[in-house]
């Protein structure tokens, strides 16, 4: 990513000239043309380089070090000034308001380039650069932390039931994170049939595997009823998992995870009987889903959806669910709603 570069200068010749020279160096110029509009700035920004000017139209570069200097971030960047005449006195504030480089004008851009170049490196290699990506990261100590860095004040997109949240082939730009809702992910035979891969709700991330991967999305997502999603994009998601070693660890094992998840789900339909996977698909809605405050589980899905997580066909699935209300194990409601009333017997059941 491109180092973000705020200038501040009122002279218009030194801000054509610097912005020339930066803009030339690929970096991200921003610019202000006085101290106060100079410090707002900065404190949006949050800018890797602050390159000052100490004469200023109204407050001059040592006002603009000394508002600064009391930030969180202050540290973590380089700061140069710009002066003309500087004496020894004016040298020596400029350094101890903060600045990394005092440059005197007039200079030459391969002067401005070779100390902002020496500055980076300096604090790259005394452990003291951070990008304002890092500093958060680094403070993700816990999985809590984690999430919160990832989604908070993200944009919500929000699914209505059967909506499609992604699309199998497209490329992945952004992270998903199950705000609220539920979800699920399949892949399609050439016959028309659906099989799910996964089931997702609260707390759960969609895509990640693809973004690490390098490939396109290998399964379509969908909701199965109203859900919110939080979007994090692609780039914030890379940066931080090359940054930080929980946010490493952490999605590492879930793709280890979601391997044996998968490689067990694949010996379940190959060897268990039709009872069994229609029984064994019941319990995994609960122990997906089930929130203890509400009594007894239900769940309100079509029936092709619910066929296709126990990967059964519809008939079949539609067979076995009567089969089981007349045996007391589940209640069927008539606007399609399953709802489990002897979850033991179930058990008894898959076991």
């Amino acid at each position: 990513m491109k180092r973000k570069i705020l200038l501040i200068a009122s002279e218009p010749a030194i801000r054509s000239c610097v912005s020339e020279i930066l803009e030339l160096a690929d970096y991200n110029l921003l610019q202000a043309n006085d101290g106060k509009t100079g410090v707002e700035i900065a404190n949006l920004e949050v800018p890797d380089v602050v390159i000052t000017d100490l004469s200023l139209a109204g407050l001059d570069g040592y006002g603009v070090l000394h508002l600064l200097q009391g930030k969180s971030w202050f540290g973590n960047a380089v700061f140069i000034v710009l002066c003309g005449a500087c004496d020894k006195n004016e040298l020596r504030k400029a350094m101890e308001l903060g600045a990394d480089d005092v440059i005197i004008k007039p200079f030459e851009g391969t002067e401005l380039l070779s100390s902002l170049e020496t500055r980076i490196r300096k604090k790259e290699l005394g452990g003291q650069w951070r990008k304002k990506e890092e500093m958060v990261a680094l403070v993700t100590e816990t999985e809590k932390e984690l999430q919160d860095y990832l989604v908070k004040d993200r944009n919500i997109d929000r699914y209505n039931k059967k909506q499609v949240i992604i699309k199998e082939g497209e490329r992945p730009t952004k992270l998903f994170y199950v705000v609220n809702g539920k979800a699920r992910s399949f892949k399609t035979h050439p016959d028309g049939k659906d099989l799910v891969i996964e089931l997702y709700g609260p707390g759960d991330y969609l895509g990640f595997i693809e973004i690490i991967n390098g490939t396109n999305h290998e399964e379509t997502v969908e909701a199965i009823d109203y859900t919110e999603i939080a979007l994090i994009p692609r780039h914030d998601f890379e940066e931080l998992l090359s940054q930080n070693g929980l946010a490493s660890r952490k999605f590492m094992q879930k793709i280890a995870s979601r391997a044996v998840r998968m490689q067990n789900r694949l010996l379940w339909l190959a060897y268990h009987s039709l009872r069994q996977k229609v029984a064994a698909a019941l319990l995994h809605l609960k122990a997906k889903y089930d929130q203890p405050a509400n009594g007894s589980f239900a769940i309100n899905m079509n029936r092709a959806a619910f066929a296709s997580i126990a990967g059964t066909a519809i008939e079949s699935s539609i067979r076995t669910l009567s089969e089981f209300k007349a045996e007391h194990l589940i209640e069927l409601e008539q606007d399609g709603t399953i709802r489990l009333i002897n979850e033991k017997k179930l058990q008894q059941l898959v076991e």
